[in-house]
């Protein structure tokens, strides 16, 4: 038997997705639903039989969501295995939760099979991703940002084999410190459109390696 925690901001979507596992997958038993949830939220024992072994997560709350990574490498410290219901998240949400510690990954709009093979899946300690999230994964990696002469100069002596600080880069370049700055947030805002989580140094000089920017 397979434990599950449904979070949702929607009851609608508690209720329906606990008929429907209680109707097609009598293995796995939802032990409670929530529809709020923050890091460090209490898990839910239900009746007895334990805490839950996964916690599906849905949609959050507005003041929810930009936690996500967080609530789910909560969920992971306390031993639940988690799967993501995607509802038009960006492939840095994704990504993030991903690297958070989520097992599997479907859309909100799929066929309830693939949320029960995901459950499944992340029971078993194995990952799941539905086709759409998999292509929309393998098509975003497959997406080279590029960038302008100046911009590959100013990060490769940022962030190169030999770093600089920003007031060393602006004087090295002859600019200002804070042109400095604006080229570092732009360079941060095309990946971000682009689907790559880099939101701090060491991601953002792995994501310019990859993409041949940086030796």
């Amino acid at each position: 038997m397979t434990r599950v925690l449904l979070i949702d901001r929607h009851q609608l979507l508690i209720d329906s997705l606990s008929q429907w596992l209680l109707l097609n997958a009598p293995e796995i038993r939802v032990l409670a639903g929530a529809c709020s949830w923050t890091p460090g939220s209490r898990m839910p024992q239900g009746d007895g039989a334990g805490k839950a072994d996964v916690a599906v997560v849905g949609e959050l709350h507005e003041n929810e969501a930009p936690n996500l990574a967080a609530i789910v490498s909560s969920l992971r410290a306390s031993g639940t295995q988690v799967v993501l219901l995607a509802d038009q998240q960006p492939v840095t949400a994704i990504n993030s939760a991903l690297d958070a510690g989520a097992l599997a990954i479907v859309p909100k709009s799929a066929d309830p099979v693939h949320t029960a093979a995901a459950i499944r899946a992340a029971a078993s300690g194995r990952r799941y991703l539905h086709p759409d999230i998999k292509g929309l994964l393998e098509s975003a990696a497959g997406r080279r940002v590029e960038l302008s002469v100046r911009e590959r100069r100013l990060v490769e002596l940022y962030l190169g084999p030999t770093p600089r600080g920003v007031r060393e880069v602006a004087e090295l370049l002859a600019i200002s410190q804070q042109t400095v700055k604006s080229h570092l947030h732009r360079v941060r805002q095309r990946y971000a459109a682009a689907g790559f989580n880099v939101g701090n140094i060491i991601s953002l000089q792995d994501q310019l390696r990859k993409d041949g920017w940086l030796s």
